[in-house]
């Protein structure tokens, strides 16, 4: 039942992505273990380029009322920051978990990702963003990260994006492998 249900809602999930194409050349994957949830919870990194830490966190800007899966009001989430350059950045509902992910543009300032808790716990989103032109930005498109409704850890977050020998990749769940592999993907900035 847990599997149908998980197969249901990443299908649904799915349709309403566009995949981005990929090169064919793929770097090796760094390897993906699996430990308890440990959240990271006030990421600090350079977000601006300017040599000082910037600390965020996610907040809650508007409680919810209700079941929102049965047309009730969902809580409202946004990252904020501690340096006042950058405005709260709406990150919507559910519940997220802050990435620091280092200088992935080369443009001399760390990016971030939102690894983001849907309504039902079992398939998330993975968004990218970056500072550019004076407000936040998505780096490349968000991609769906299944987790079976299982915990992730905080290492296996950390490897959904990375970086290596100038190219940038995600690690894209194959749906059509029944352990739900992960495949290195290279995206376009």
């Amino acid at each position: 039942m847990k599997e149908g249900l998980f197969t249901l809602l990443l299908a649904f999930s799915l349709a309403s992505c566009k995949k981005e194409k990929s090169t064919d050349t793929i770097a090796t994957p760094p390897a993906i273990t699996a430990v308890p949830t440990q959240p990271i919870s006030r990421p600090v990194n350079d977000y601006d380029g300017d040599g000082i830490a910037d600390e965020a966190e996610v907040i809650l800007v508007k409680e919810g009322e209700g079941n929102p899966v049965e047309d009730d009001t969902p809580s409202e989430y946004a990252i904020a920051f501690n340096n006042k350059k950058f405005a709260q950045l709406p990150i919507g509902c559910c519940e997220a978990t802050i990435i620091p992910e280092g200088d992935l543009d080369g443009d001399g300032a760390a990016e971030l990702s939102v690894f983001q808790s849907p309504m039902n716990g079992c398939v998330h989103t993975m968004t990218t963003y970056t500072f550019r032109n004076g407000k936040w930005q998505k780096l490349f498109r968000p991609f769906l990260v299944p987790t079976g409704c299982d915990e992730i850890s905080k290492e296996e977050l950390e490897k959904l994006v990375y970086k290596e020998n100038g190219k940038v990749y995600i690690m894209e769940t194959d749906v059509n492998d029944e352990d739900f592999k992960k495949n290195p993907i290279d995206v376009k900035l």
